[in-house]
């Protein structure tokens, strides 16, 4: 089951989240079809969004961007209500092209030439949208150094993909250790001895399913705030279909309509096949 488990330790200053999505992730990376980098840069943006979107109310949508210009192309990760989907828009690149002398896989797959957009919506008009530029391609340091610039939050995040030797999803799953307003230098201390290295914080997260333990080995006065199921669940439908089949322009569903078109319609996401009759369409 996948799940996610929310704490705060007043006494450090300090919240923390996990989540693992390992069982529905697995699911995605069949549908998607994702080689195994793909699938790291894939799972790593939605682990983080998920970690970055805990808080929200139920019905709102946290939506995160990343377009770097780089092997594996635009990869989109959704949240709401406890479910999330994620999509790569070039899932089984040719992996001959990663250079040894170009930076790390990873940063290859996701690139370093563009940006991180997140998008914050509540069910207004408008959602709240903010960007920032790519710093490393690593997708973790791009997460954390989206939350100090657009909300001026100190933050560690630290998520990790285990893919098996035959591709499937043997672990993923994250961390998000988040100052809290008024915290001091004493804070981040404790927290820099406790965590030790990034590397030990990894080891231990893919290695447990105590998460509770693991908390409060961080933070013993830690309070458990919140747990519970996380589920992949696409969002897509006949509306939303419509919708998209609108965008072609007027002069184009005319012709549609005209000639009696079927019009295949195929999410991104679950890969969902939609057949939509003409008559539907003059409709």
């Amino acid at each position: 089951m996948d799940m996610q488990i929310r704490a705060l330790s007043e006494k450090n200053n300090v919240k923390i989240s996990i989540v693992d999505i390992t069982e529905g992730f697995n699911e995605i990376v069949k549908l998607q079809q994702t080689n195994p980098l793909a699938s790291v840069a894939l799972g790593r943006t939605i682990i983080n969004n998920s970690l970055l979107s805990l808080s929200l109310k139920d019905g709102e949508k946290m939506t995160s961007n990343i377009n770097g210009m780089g092997l594996g192309g635009t990869i989109i990760a959704e949240f709401q209500d406890k479910n999330f989907r994620g999509y790569i828009q070039i899932p089984n690149f040719e992996v001959e092209k990663i250079e040894k002398d170009n930076g790390s896989p990873l940063s290859q797959v996701i690139g370093t030439q563009g940006f991180l957009q997140v998008s914050r919506d509540n069910g207004e008009k408008q959602p709240y949208v903010s960007r920032v530029e790519l710093v490393s391609g690593e997708v973790n340091l791009d997460f954390m150094y989206y939350l100090q610039k657009s909300d001026q939050i100190h933050s560690l995040i630290s998520s990790t993909v285990k893919v098996a030797d035959d591709g499937t999803i043997e672990k993923a799953c994250g961390i998000i250790i988040q100052m809290l307003p008024g915290f001091v230098d004493e804070n981040i201390d404790f927290i820099e001895e406790k965590v030790g290295s990034l590397d030990h914080l990894v080891k231990t997260l893919v290695g447990t399913t105590n998460y509770e333990a693991l908390i409060k080995d961080i933070c013993d006065d830690a309070q458990i705030l919140n747990v519970g199921e996380l589920k992949f669940q696409c969002t897509c439908n006949i509306e939303k279909v419509m919708d998209s089949i609108k965008m072609l322009g007027e002069e184009e569903i005319k012709k549609i309509i005209e000639e009696g078109e079927m019009v295949e319609v195929v999410c991104d996401f679950c890969k969902k096949q939609y057949n939509v009759k003409s008559e539907e369409i003059s409709k």
